[in-house]
């Protein structure tokens, strides 16, 4: 891609982000708070169920039709997959994001292994443990001033850890029908997201208002890595087959 393309490609990358921003800044904290019970909601079908009919075929099992059930809760229904691998990648949310913390504790409750990421310097890849929300820490601000999100006090993992991930979510301010993402703007998920199992299933999280109904919406380049799936607090859509 040129340089010329590449510059194009992220001002307008830049741009979505600060428009999603500005909007997000206009959610009270209750309807936030509300956002994140939700957002977890999903995830029930994503635990194994003893109840599951193996004989299905779970390329239908799991198939979703996007013009099919307007209401988020009952497009839920429609999700069935049976993933029984017992670790799942997540991350912690900050700022205007959709708060993840009841997804993770649904998930540590579950009896899931949940990972989140360590960021030390910002760029380097790395794991850690999530052991409850009274684990967590609050990290000092970036050295321009930027928030980080907070981490568990556990010992930190090699980026490998996220090899073990059967389930990764990872945040968006804008996500289109093809699963292309638009990230933070570091980089920071497509350098791990390179390094998943080829069938661990990604999950793009971000505000109902942040999914695009339309193809390559999203601005992206090359090395940019599709989401499979889009999680908001209203409706949880299946976008890739894997």
């Amino acid at each position: 891609m040129s340089n010329d393309v590449t510059s194009t490609t992220s001002a307008r990358k830049q741009l979505m982000r600060r428009d999603a921003i500005a909007r997000r800044h206009t959610v009270g904290d209750a309807e936030r708070a509300e956002a994140g019970e939700t957002l977890a909601e999903p995830a029930t079908t994503l635990l194994p169920d003893q109840t599951t009919n193996s004989n299905v075929d779970p390329a239908r099992a799991f198939a979703v039709d996007l013009n099919q059930a307007t209401d988020g809760r009952q497009r839920r229904q429609h999700i069935r997959r049976e993933i029984p691998e017992d670790t799942a990648a997540a991350y912690i949310s900050m700022g205007s994001e959709v708060p993840t913390i009841p997804l993770l504790e649904y998930l540590h409750k579950h009896e899931r292994r949940v990972l989140v990421p360590r960021l030390g310097s910002g760029c380097d890849i790395g794991w850690s443990e999530y052991d409850g929300r009274e684990d967590l820490r609050s990290m000092p601000r970036t050295a321009t001033g930027g928030i980080r999100p907070q981490e568990p006090s556990g010992r930190t993992l090699a980026a490998q850890a996220i090899e073990d991930a059967s389930i990764v979510y990872v945040p968006a301010f804008a996500i289109d029908l093809d699963g292309n993402r638009l990230g933070r703007g570091g980089g920071w998920y497509d350098r791990a997201l390179r390094l998943c199992r080829p069938d661990a299933v990604k999950i793009g999280v971000c505000w109902d208002w942040e999914l695009i109904d339309a193809h390559e919406a999203v601005p992206h380049e090359t090395h940019d890595i599709p989401v499979d799936a889009v999680a908001t607090p209203e409706r949880f859509l299946w976008l890739r087959r894997q």
